[in-house]
């Protein structure tokens, strides 16, 4: 996959700090979670990818048939997608940890591709994520720091 497979956004850290992933939530673009992902960790890339898919003008990382439905074949499709897109970032910076930080539909994302490669980031933060099926994870999430924010 390629560093390019989303339109997206790298504000440069220090060199050979971390990787933070940013994804946004449904609506919103690659702009929505960089100030925070800034405040969260000073000195490390930021990278920030735009949702592919559209539903009525609305950016989101993948289709959906109805509120809280998911198009678990595009689910599976935008997983692998993101996951090769975090894999070439990595490759290229070589980071000294990879973080994710998501919100709503990009917190589905993220976990998803947790789900999918548990050792793909170090740690992740799911704001208000919606997993309304059982996760099939491929591996062990085991050592896997992980802060989900949902509810009061």
């Amino acid at each position: 996959m390629s560093k390019d497979a989303y339109i997206h956004k790298v504000l440069p850290g220090s060199p050979g700090s971390a990787l933070l992933f940013v994804f946004h939530g449904t609506g919103a673009d690659e702009n929505q979670l960089l100030s925070f992902g800034r405040e969260l960790a000073p000195s490390a890339t930021l990278v920030s990818p735009r949702g592919d898919v559209s539903e009525q003008g609305a950016a989101r990382f993948f289709r959906r048939t109805g509120e809280g439905v998911y198009d678990m074949d595009d689910l599976a499709r935008a997983t692998a997608k993101m996951a090769g897109f975090v894999k070439a970032h990595v490759e290229a910076a070589k980071p000294s940890a990879v973080f994710g930080l998501g919100y709503s539909n990009g917190a589905n994302i993220l976990a998803s591709a947790v789900f999918a490669e548990p050792g793909l980031f170090d740690a992740a933060a799911l704001m208000h994520p919606l997993i309304p099926f059982e996760p099939q994870v491929q591996g062990s999430l085991a050592g896997l720091r992980i802060l989900i924010t949902a509810g009061r």
